[in-house]
């Protein structure tokens, strides 16, 4: 246990290094050119964003930031144009790079490098620049930047369990993933901007956060809760922390890194943990962004009620719209757990163990009230993790291989007469069950 703390922690340590240095070589620029800190924001939320994914980087996603930067610059001027041509931008934009998952892999990479400049010019609270062309070359630096410090976190410090395992989904559910979040924008704007004006962006921001990456009705809902009581929180901690150091830039950035360091390092142990940091860091972004700080709880009062109505845009179109049951999920995460461990590609059954424990959030968020057969399996494969980790570098580990052929047959039974009881779910674990 103090091993796997230890390591959790080392991880975080080195995953949130290329934010620091981004903002670190972001600032002198700033100071030197005169600019505000929405450089130094953009840099990092793209840099927090890049990091978090499970996604492996190549080099040649570099040459992406030029095309990166064409797609804010035209989000920019249709804005400026309009309103509605801008949201229609977006909202497609997002809606192709989730359904472009169900073409491949590669597509599915290049939708998310071009999502990513985007979100973070939303997150991002005043303008790098004045003139469109100033703002641009600006932005395209400053995701330049952040990319190149992700690439190199990976080069020096990468472990098999960040890879993210080959998607098996079938393309009917990206393509109705893509439906979804384009609905649930489409609220998220037209409820944004004419409720909280200015301060649109709030609820566009929740809206995608909780439809982005949820892989079910069930995990849409509970981030959503997550991120209301994230917000909640950090919204009580953040007030008193703005108006304490609002007035000392310097330790306000300090405070402000150290509180996303802790809620990157917490995430692991829920996403409300992340929630509330990023809303306590905006509180300190505020006053460093021009706000001033008696509004600061008139603000965050507002964030929080856009945090809810943004959670809602994305949860209707989850649980309404063809929407993926979770035990579903359980039963093709569960499978393919099995037929990997089978296969004796060890490391990659610890990946789809973790994607397992995530997708198991849901159910295991109610356990106490509901208990499902499915977190059964998420038990008993989840306790064989050290055996796992044993064979990823001693496969002739006779003791190691008799506890997980052992533990297998069990849940392999239960697992088909799961599927036995539930035809919707046959097609998905039957294949992978077999043998």
């Amino acid at each position: 246990m103090r091993n796997t703390q230890l390591r959790n922690i080392w991880s975080a340590l080195a995953g949130f290094a290329p934010v620091l240095a981004t903002v670190a070589t972001l600032i002198p620029i700033t100071r030197a050119a005169h600019l505000g800190v929405g450089i130094v924001v953009l840099g990092a939320a793209v840099s927090l964003m890049a990091t978090r994914s499970t996604q492996r980087h190549s080099p040649w996603r570099l040459l992406l930031v030029p095309v990166g930067a064409l797609v804010i610059a035209a989000f920019a001027v249709l804005f400026h144009e309009g309103h509605a041509y801008g949201d229609a931008f977006f909202v497609v934009t997002v809606a192709a790079a989730t359904a472009a998952r169900a073409i491949g892999p590669a597509a599915g990479r290049l939708g998310r490098a071009l999502v990513l400049p985007l979100i973070g010019m939303l997150i991002a609270p005043v303008n790098p620049g004045g003139h469109p062309l100033r703002t641009l070359a600006w932005a395209t630096l400053a995701v330049f930047i952040a990319e190149v410090f992700v690439l190199i976190k990976q080069r020096l410090w990468s472990t098999g369990d960040e890879d993210e395992p080959p998607s098996t989904s079938a393309a009917r559910v990206h393509v109705w993933r893509g439906v979804q979040s384009a609905l649930a924008l489409t609220l998220a704007f037209t409820i944004g901007q004419t409720v909280f004006g200015e301060h649109w962006a709030w609820t566009v921001i929740s809206a995608y956060t909780v439809g982005a990456a949820a892989r079910s009705r069930g995990d849409a809902l509970l981030k959503g809760v997550h991120r209301t009581l994230g917000a909640l929180g950090g919204t009580a901690v953040a007030t008193g922390l703005a108006l304490t150091v609002g007035g000392h830039p310097p330790v306000a950035v300090a405070l402000l890194l150290t509180i996303l360091a802790v809620g990157y390092y917490l995430r692991q142990y829920g996403y409300a943990w992340w929630a509330a940091s990023m809303t306590a860091a905006l509180a300190l972004l505020y006053p460093l962004a021009g706000f001033a700080s008696t509004g600061t709880l008139t603000l965050l009062g507002a964030r929080l009620v856009a945090v809810v109505i943004g959670a809602l845009c994305a949860i209707l179109p989850a649980t309404l719209i063809a929407p993926i049951r979770t035990g579903a999920v359980l039963r093709k995460r569960t499978a393919e757990c099995l037929r990997t461990i089978r296969d004796g590609d060890h490391a990659l059954a610890l990946r789809r163990l973790a994607a397992l424990r995530e997708a198991a959030a849901p159910l295991l968020a109610v356990r106490r009230f509901h208990e499902r057969r499915e977190l059964r399996w998420v038990d008993a494969l989840t306790a064989l993790e050290p055996d796992l980790r044993t064979l990823t570098t001693t496969s002739d580990d006779p003791a190691a291989l008799k506890r997980v052929r052992a533990a297998l047959a069990p849940v392999a039974g239960d697992l088909k007469a799961a599927v036995a009881a539930d035809p919707r779910a046959a097609t998905a674990a039957r294949p992978a069950t077999a043998g």
